[in-house]
């Protein structure tokens, strides 16, 4: 049966990004809630003793000290029960994001299928961030640095949504071992880094995405993931890598 290629690979490792965000909003849940708690027991407490000294006679023992007027309570209480905004904002935050890059994610897998790109088209959680592939034959002609038409209307559709989030996002071109050497790509790494800056100058001048969250890497033929030694296996190792980093852009 074939495995769908969406579906999160099963892995030992603990810190892939949705996880590990995951985790950070229970943690950040967590801490909201401590603070409620620890809240209430501290104005419970305070009531509670505050009860007791009013039911003492007036003018007690000498433990007795002065009895706190009812607007200094107040504010004591209100003070307590003021949660730092800073994880609210944080939490809002990171719940933001995690909305966005489902968006993302579900509308690549969608594309995927309207264009029976399953298997050349995949999606994965790694410890740089999701990996999304784009096999060449959805963004360019074979040995050229021209986006086509699909794949304007890809990355069309893709602009809005990666402007919703703020993660750095690094564009990785790569190409299979056949050598090529034209007077505009005298290698392999040529082609690669071409395309990888096509890809970003095109969400950038088009769209308009801020150009300091992006980077471009050619990896030339040095990193395929099939055997070049068959056609199907030099088509897939012919792609170009669109990493939606965990590293957030700094405003």
């Amino acid at each position: 049966m074939n495995r769908n290629k969406f579906e999160v690979p099963r892995t030992s490792q603990p810190w892939l990004v949705t996880f590990a965000d995951l985790l950070m909003v229970i943690l950040i849940l967590f801490v909201l809630l401590y603070s409620y708690s620890d809240t209430d027991f501290k104005s419970a407490t305070n009531s509670f003793q505050n009860h007791n000294r009013g039911s003492a006679p007036e003018g007690g023992g000498a433990g007795g000290g002065e009895e706190k007027s009812s607007d200094d309570e107040k504010d004591s209480n209100e003070s307590e029960k003021t949660v730092p905004k800073e994880y609210e904002d944080q939490l809002e935050e990171m719940i933001k994001r995690e909305k966005h890059i489902k968006e993302i994610l579900d509308y690549v897998k969608t594309y995927a299928v309207e264009h029976d790109l399953e298997d050349k088209m995949t999606v994965t959680p790694t410890e740089k961030g999701i990996e999304v592939v784009l096999p060449e034959i959805m963004l360019f002609p074979s040995g050229k640095a021209d986006l086509i038409k699909e794949a304007e209307l890809f990355l069309n559709d893709m602009a809005p949504l990666l402007a919703e989030i703020s993660n750095i996002i690094e564009i990785e071109g790569h190409t299979d071992n056949r050598p090529i050497s034209t007077e505009r790509f005298p290698s392999n790494w040529d082609l690669s880094t071409a395309r990888a800056n096509v890809v970003i100058r095109y969400l950038t001048e088009e769209h308009k995405l801020d150009a300091g969250r992006f980077k471009a890497v050619g990896y030339g033929e040095y990193q395929p993931i099939s055997s070049n030694d068959t056609d199907e296996g030099r088509s897939k190792n012919r792609r170009v890598v669109l990493i939606i980093s965990n590293e957030n852009f700094p405003k």
